[in-house]
């Protein structure tokens, strides 16, 4: 029964992320009765609670008092002049599931959060700032927990984008995962595989203690409390890009996942090919920039949830190798001038870059800024690629013009000719 409640929970999730408008009800036909759902962790201020206090109700999950219980409250003071500073205050609940922290600072300097734990799970409120006229009530559930996810009504979709860039390919990652049942789960090895080279990976930032952790050589392990109700938690990684046209991708999923989506911007020379999903469909970002996108959805023998995937992209522009042949002649020149100037080279090797090379390497580079141009306006290279690019360029020629005025030089030297031939004839 509960593995048919987790395959319901993510078509909702599914549902709630698409943009299917409701049907409307046939005329005559009775309004649907309203579900009461179970009062959920609050924070709310009240006249009622004096001012620099926050009065706590712990409960569990039928909302009965949970006593006896020690419950925390992290204090966070913030201020550009004087940094920050974290303190947390003790207390244990009464009979009645309730605990009082008094005193406290209101303002916008100081925010409040408080929490309590069952086991390994743990619970907290959202965070509370308190204003100088009223106090706030806090509703806090704790729940039984388990490891065992098959224990517990969770569901996930997983949502994978990649963005192709100069030298590595840069990855987002989010899990939604939500929990329809009165269990809390604490994952203890649930682990995603990443592609084995990945590098630089940064978690991204969470309402709640569920999150991902770096598992070195492995991939992103899954931490926190997935309590009722929804979270999600999101990394970001790369892949070292090297200079083919295509690239594979392998990963792993964490439990229970009912739906993986794979997201790629492209340009109109790409494709990407991913095992086992529907066939891609083109899209806009909300960037404007063109994406391919596919997903896989669990079907009813996958109890444990999908199983990991391989991603095929094909047709990645690559940069002409002109460009860079042309930023390495002009460093080659720069080097030459230096050179020359100090005496190192002779003074026939210089005319001979100055006459000869020169021109040539200016020709390649400014030819390679037009074809350059026109590939990112066809949407062949995207626009990180462009613009690394195009500055190297720019910057090449700029040394070549600057180190290596040809005019001005010819000009000068006829000049220093005629004033040797006058003083050969006085």
């Amino acid at each position: 029964m509960k593995q048919l409640c987790w395959l319901m929970l993510v078509a909702a999730l599914a549902v709630q992320n698409s943009s299917f408008a409701q049907e409307q009800l046939p005329p005559g036909h009775p309004a649907p009765q309203a579900q009461r759902d179970p009062e959920e962790d609050s924070v709310q201020p009240s006249p009622a609670v004096p001012p620099g206090t926050i009065q706590v109700r712990l409960v569990n999950e039928s909302g009965e008092p949970v006593a006896n219980t020690e419950v925390r409250l992290g204090v966070q003071f913030q201020k550009i002049a004087e940094g920050e500073k974290k303190t947390q205050k003790v207390a244990k609940t009464d009979a009645a599931g309730g605990a009082v922290f008094s005193g406290l600072t209101t303002g916008g300097d100081f925010s409040y959060r408080v929490s309590a734990s069952n086991g390994p799970a743990e619970y907290a409120s959202d965070p509370i700032q308190l204003k100088a006229d009223t106090g706030v009530v806090s509703l806090l559930h704790v729940y039984p927990f388990t490891r065992r996810v098959e224990q517990a009504a969770v569901g996930a979709i997983v949502f994978v984008y990649v963005e192709t860039r100069d030298d590595v390919f840069q990855f987002e990652v989010l899990a939604r995962y939500g929990n329809r049942s009165t269990l809390s789960w604490v994952p203890d090895n649930a682990t995603m595989r990443l592609p084995s080279d990945f590098k630089a990976f940064k978690a991204g930032e969470s309402m709640d203690d569920v999150r991902f952790e770096e598992d070195p050589g492995r991939g992103a392990r899954l931490r926190g409390t997935f309590s009722p109700g929804q979270h999600q938690a999101s990394f970001r990684f790369q892949v070292p890009r090297h200079a083919e046209d295509s690239a594979s991708f392998h990963f792993g999923l964490p439990p229970h996942v009912g739906e993986a989506r794979f997201i790629a911007e492209a340009a109109p020379s790409m494709e990407i090919d991913v095992d086992g999903f529907e066939k891609p469909q083109t899209d806009v970002s909300q960037t404007g920039q063109r994406v391919l996108v596919t997903r896989r959805v669990a079907v009813r023998g996958e109890v444990s949830g999908l199983p990991g995937f391989t991603a095929q992209l094909s047709g990645i522009p690559t940069p002409g190798i002109g460009r860079w042949v042309a930023v390495a002649i002009a460093t080659a020149l720069a080097g030459l001038g230096v050179a020359a100037f100090r005496g190192k080279v002779g003074a026939e090797t210089q005319a001979d870059l100055h006459e000869r090379d020169a021109e040539r390497a200016k020709r390649v580079l400014l030819d390679e800024v037009v074809d350059l141009t026109r590939a990112r306006r066809d949407d062949r290279v995207g626009p990180s690629t462009y613009e690394s690019a195009r500055r190297a360029l720019v910057e090449a020629l700029s040394r070549i013009v600057s180190q290596n005025p040809a005019p001005a030089r010819k000009t000068k030297r006829a000049k220093s000719e005629k004033r040797a031939q006058k003083g050969a004839r006085a």
